[in-house]
């Protein structure tokens, strides 16, 4: 009774927090059980998809597995939503097929060009050295895909029963889905929050919830999409010693041991691969300063007599005023990978080395895998039946120098073709060490001129990928990188070499050399797709219309195969309904993948100058979601030059109609009324306005509107439009690029250069700046320029001077 007693005569604030807990409770309770009954009841309000990342393919035969197009949609927006790599495994493969799955993100996918890639090279070398057997190299992962998605990805290992497992993970743990500079991963700081919010995402309220969000705020997924093209912000900044980072490191460790263990039990032959990342040729994206403005001033004054000193050849003193720099910050990556190059210079290899890893594990914008996570993935398999290959101690004994650079890398973490040739064949040695391949070789590993010339890699691929490169190099973060003049000036002339060796092939010889190639290999998808592009840009229309076919043949159930030849069909003048219907496959949801490819297909004939056929896509897109602003400046570029196409025409029917006897007079003036009408209508700058209506925070929009005003004689109207993009987005400096354009169109070229000049002091090494800047110089002196009656307004004056 005493004790009873005793628990009745609590104090009023430890009642009160006794009350406080139960009703605490009571509300988690009433959320769990709201929860599971909307989990049970959301198949009645939608069709859920599945979340496994391999589905039955119905359009196969015999039964397969194929990889799920939604099943990043757990992790992202469907608009921003990467695609997994195509996938066709059998239920039941046959008894000579030797199944590697190779799980990763971007580097393990191939990117940027997986035709070239590490699973195609390094199922073309087993194939080639056991032509007995049937090898299947299934690329299980996507690009930006971390060990948080991959331990997902891992569950269907055991559905696939592989002879060997490649994991390859590492460069996208802080920027990629959960991690500390993503949305969802700045709202914690712990793995077991991680790993909970991923087992959510496999639920059907997930996905209703998911759902909901994005169609009550569609402006902000349109606005992510045009963000992705922007600097990143501070929040995307992390210190070498911000605890986020620990959290990281958790999280990878937890995933990884758990993605092995699961592979341990579907495979025989395990390997997890440390991963190299490009330390030579590649400057810190971002550098974390001191918080101490007077001493952080100090370190760039110094800095500064640092690369004064190196200019005057004074190699003693900049290495000197280098080291005073990074002993005031030593996590000021900038500092520590110029003295790393001035080491480098010196040949003291071994310090240079140590300065280019310290750089990049100081680098702020966190985009390559640390020597932290090496470490990481080195204690994992310690201890394990899994087998270690350290493809960053590989990488540096190949390297010159013993430092890993553009030999091996494309840009910070993605391989050239000599760099997954070379880890390809590491892991073939790999696999028959450790008895994976059940068959004794009969050829040896092709050399890698010969994969590149088996794979169509010289020169067409190696001049494409360069030219992919530049383009980069031009977008955020690259174009902040110190080192982005000097790769400019390297891509331009290497893509100058490649594109002259291209040029030596006449366009029959390239079709028929393709031609042969698939004829030769009728069931590579890959050569199929990479065919068919390559015949629409020679405008061989039926024979690319053959070749995507193919490519449909063994991969109906994607749906950028049904894109491609919906494509090839448009071109040649096809319906769109027909497209679409193509496109959109077997009845059931097509996800975003419609809108997308739609959008695609429009903008390729936009540029193909196939207006009307352009139109019905780009209508089709924004029916779907009028949110797409690349979809609505498409449609509004298309109306604007099908606009032009009527006034030539209306000019051309006033003419005819001032003839003496003019055929069918009253069809002509019935046709010159209507495109008069049409005309005063201006479909594009409505579209657009409508567009900013829904919209007003996306500066591409009033970018684009700017132009038409531009085009159109509204300049007034035109600046308004110009400042308030900029105010929008200050570092979108490629709307000097579109107003120099639009400029050069109506023959302005004097204002014409003013806004290329303010575009090149931004980006100085654009090659389609450059090609429209010699444009505008060739036709400065020749061409007078004409005038405008209001110039002399202040408006108008300061807005072209």
């Amino acid at each position: 009774m005493s004790l009873f007693a005793k628990s009745i005569d609590l104090p009023a604030w430890a009642a009160f927090g006794l009350r406080l807990i139960k009703r605490l409770a009571l509300a988690l309770l009433i959320l769990v059980a709201i929860g599971l009954l909307l989990e049970l009841a959301s198949p009645l309000f939608f069709s859920s998809r599945s979340t496994r990342y391999l589905i039955e393919g119905g359009a196969h035969d015999p039964p397969a597995w194929t990889e799920n197009p939604f099943f990043t949609y757990r992790f992202y927006p469907g608009r921003l939503a990467p695609a997994p790599l195509p996938i066709v495994a059998r239920h039941t493969p046959s008894n000579n097929t030797i199944r590697i799955c190779l799980l990763g993100g971007s580097t393990a996918m191939g990117m940027p060009e997986p035709a070239f890639g590490l699973g195609r090279q390094l199922e073309r070398m087993l194939r080639h050295r056991y032509p007995d057997q049937t090898i299947e190299l299934i690329p299980m992962g996507y690009d930006g895909a971390n060990s948080h998605v991959l331990r997902e990805v891992a569950r269907d290992l055991q559905r696939l029963n592989p002879q060997a497992v490649i994991v390859l993970t590492g460069n996208d743990e802080v920027a990629g889905p959960y991690g500390p500079t993503t949305r969802l991963g700045r709202l914690h700081s712990s793995s077991r929050i991680a790993r909970g919010m991923v087992l959510f995402s496999r639920t059907r309220l997930a996905q209703l919830i998911a759902g909901t969000f994005h169609r009550i705020f569609p402006a902000r997924i349109d606005q992510m999409a045009w963000q992705r093209q922007e600097p990143i912000t501070l929040r995307g900044r992390l210190r070498p010693r911000d605890p986020h980072l620990k959290t990281v490191a958790r999280s990878f460790r937890k995933n990884l041991d758990a993605i092995l263990t699961v592979a341990e039990a579907a495979s025989p032959a395990v390997m997890v691969c440390t991963v190299p990342v490009n330390l030579r040729d590649c400057a810190p994206f971002s550098t974390p300063y001191l918080t101490d403005e007077a001493a952080a001033q100090e370190v760039r004054e110094t800095l500064r007599a640092a690369a004064a000193a190196t200019a005057a050849t004074n190699r003693f003193e900049a290495t000197r005023l280098y080291a005073h720099a990074i002993q005031l910050n030593p996590d000021h990556a900038e500092a520590l990978f110029r003295a790393a190059r001035l080491a480098l210079d010196d040949n003291r290899s071994a310090e240079a080395a140590a300065l280019f890893s310290r750089a990049r594990d100081a680098d702020a914008l966190r985009l390559r895998a640390d020597s932290k996570l090496n470490a990481l993935i080195r204690e994992c398999a310690d201890g394990r039946s899994a087998s270690l290959l350290d493809a960053e101690a590989l990488f540096a004994i190949r390297s010159p120098q013993g430092i890993p650079g553009r030999e091996l890398f494309l840009d910070h973490i993605h391989l050239t073709f000599s760099g997954n040739y070379l880890l390809a064949s590491a892991l073939v040695h790999r696999m028959e060490f450790m008895g994976a391949i059940p068959a004794a070789p009969t050829a040896h590993i092709p050399t890698v001129g010969d994969m590149a010339e088996a794979l169509l890699y010289h020169p067409w691929g190696r001049a494409a990928q360069i030219e992919a490169l530049m383009q980069q190099q031009l977008r955020t973060p690259f174009r902040r990188q110190t080192t982005n003049a000097e790769t400019l000036a390297r891509l331009k002339e290497e893509w100058m070499q490649w594109d002259e060796r291209v040029a030596a092939f006449t366009p029959d010889t390239t079709r028929a050399i393709f031609d042969r190639h698939l004829a030769s290999h009728p069931d590579n998808a890959w050569l199929a797709i990479r065919t068919a592009w390559h015949l629409l840009k020679a405008n061989a229309l039926g024979q690319a219309e053959t070749a995507a076919t193919a490519a449909y043949s063994h991969w109906p159930h994607r749906f950028d195969t049904r894109a491609l030849l919906a494509l090839t069909r448009a071109c040649q003048g096809q319906e769109a309904r027909q497209g679409i219907d193509l496109l959109r496959g077997p009845p059931g949801s097509s996800g975003y993948y419609d809108i997308h490819f739609a959008s695609v297909i429009g903008q390729h004939l936009l540029e193909r100058g196939q207006l009307v056929y352009a139109r019905p896509w780009l209508t089709y897109a924004i029916e779907r979601d009028k949110w797409n602003s690349d979809a609505v400046i498409a449609l509004a570029e298309t109306l604007h030059r099908l606009d032009g196409v009527n006034q030539r025409t209306a000019t051309q029917l006033r003419q005819l109609r001032q003839r003496p006897h003019p055929p069918f007079a009253w069809t002509i003036d019935w046709l010159s009324e209507a495109l008069r009408l049409l005309d005063q209508d201006q479909p594009a700058v409505g579209l657009l306005q409508d567009a900013i209506k829904r919209n007003p925070r996306n500066p591409l929009l009033w970018e684009e509107l700017a132009v038409l005003h531009t085009l159109l004689g509204d300049w007034k109207t035109a600046f308004d439009c110009y400042t308030r993009s900029e105010e929008l987005a200050p570092y979108r400096y490629e709307r000097y690029l579109k107003w120099a354009d639009a400029m050069f169109r109506l023959r302005q070229y004097r204002r014409a250069k003013i806004q290329m000049n303010r575009y090149q002091t931004y980006m100085p090494d654009d090659p389609d700046a450059l090609e429209l800047q010699e444009r505008i110089d060739a036709k400065l002196p020749a061409q007078p320029e004409s005038t405008d009656p209001d110039e002399d307004k202040p408006a108008r004056r300061f807005l072209w001077e």
